[in-house]
């Protein structure tokens, strides 16, 4: 019964972030990178610290539960479906390019230490690895999906 609450959970929170981070695909990144480079740096002073304690919980759900969702499976002996194990490894894989990239780059944004004539480059980065991500957050929701399906 905790693995079918856990899975359900999983399923959740990641489709509760895949929205968000289209959202802020779609809707966010096309309004920074239209900013002149001292409006967004201003924008970010005064709002990157409330998009971080946005996302930041959500992220952590999002890669707690399937995790969480997959040891349980684990180590209860039960048989882990395939679609769980790739739910757990594209959930590792969008939680680390937090370490491999935004961790950096959203550093750069917050203490403005990038150039003004750099910053439209690193945004296009930053949107690139952003739809990255959410290709393995989408991967990972759709394999949550199928493990519900399957249940």
């Amino acid at each position: 019964m905790l693995f079918e609450i856990l899975l359900a959970l999983s399923a959740g929170i990641l489709g509760v972030f895949l929205g968000s981070q289209i959202t802020e695909g779609v809707l966010f990144v096309p309004y920074w990178k239209a900013l002149s480079p001292k409006d967004f740096f201003a924008l970010h002073q005064n709002y990157g610290k409330k998009i971080y304690q946005f996302f930041a919980p959500l992220t952590i759900a999002a890669t707690l539960f399937p995790l969480s969702t997959l040891a349980c499976g684990v180590l209860t002996d039960r048989s882990v479906p395939v679609s769980l194990i790739l739910m757990g490894g594209f959930t590792v894989m969008f939680f680390s390019t937090y370490y491999l990239y935004f961790k950096r780059a959203n550093r750069s944004f917050a203490e403005a230490s990038i150039s003004p004539e750099e910053l439209p480059a690193e945004l296009n980065r930053w949107a690139n690895w952003h739809w990255g991500r959410t290709a393995f957050e989408f991967l990972a929701f759709v394999c949550s999906i199928v493990g519900l399906l399957n249940l």
